[in-house]
């Protein structure tokens, strides 16, 4: 089975369009997979509002992302790509992208403020 690149930001595409039309949720989501298994083993949300939380509390959002970013660590990893253990999704406007990134350069962020 050949690597599909449009794959992630197809399934992200589809989540924002279930849960996120009409809100105007902002932040982003740091991610870590489990080394051995390549399953999700950490999420940090870091959302702009205390609004934004509150918004995606009352829905079927997060634990649907949480099983989406588990999906495609697995994925990732099956189809031998870089940084497949770990990224950052970003929340802005009612859209999602995914970013894909070195396990440094998450566990900065993770203690960086969301507004740099």
């Amino acid at each position: 089975m050949t690597y599909d690149s449009t794959f992630d930001q197809t399934r992200l595409d589809q989540l924002a369009q279930q849960h996120l039309g009409g809100t105007d949720i902002s932040g982003r989501i740091l991610f870590f997979g489990e080394p051995e298994e390549n399953r999700l083993d950490l999420a940090t949300w870091q959302l702009n509002k205390d609004e934004d939380y509150e918004t995606i509390k009352g829905s079927d959002f997060k634990f649907q992302m949480m099983e989406l970013l588990d999906s495609l660590l697995t994925y990732r990893a099956q189809h031998c790509q870089p940084n497949a253990r770990q990224g950052v999704v970003y929340a802005e406007n009612g859209k999602l992208s995914i970013e894909w990134l070195p396990k440094e350069t998450v566990e900065a962020m993770r203690n960086d403020d969301i507004a740099e």
